[in-house]
Formats: structure tokens, sequence, C-alpha cells
């Protein structure tokens, strides 16, 4: 699985007011949750879906 990003869009809302909050969640372990899940799906079949209109995929 993909590392999740420091500064994530999904974790604005906190890190942009507690500015250190990034660095602490960096030392506790990540829980994967349904829609975590889902979300990543989303985003890879998105990712199929623009390399076959693009031509980087055929079938």
């Amino acid at each position: 699985m993909a590392q999740h990003a420091l500064l994530s869009a999904s974790g604005a809302h906190r890190w942009m007011v507690c500015t250190k909050s990034s660095r602490l969640e960096e030392s506790m372990e990540e829980e994967i949750s349904v829609y975590a899940e889902e979300g990543t799906l989303a985003h890879e079949l998105a990712e199929f879906k623009i390399a076959m209109e693009v031509g980087l995929i055929t079938g």
C-alpha cells in the first residue's frame, strides 16, 4: 500500500490549525477503514480509466 501524504488534503482542517500534528501522527499506526479502502479503489479506477483514455493501456 502506498504511504499516506504527510500533509494530506483530507487532514488539512487539522494541520492548518495545529502544524505539529502531522509529525505527531507519523508515530501512530495508521488505521485502515472501509472508507479509506473505498477511496483507494476509486482512485485506482480513475487512474485506470485515464490511462485507457490517453492510450497508455489498450484493450
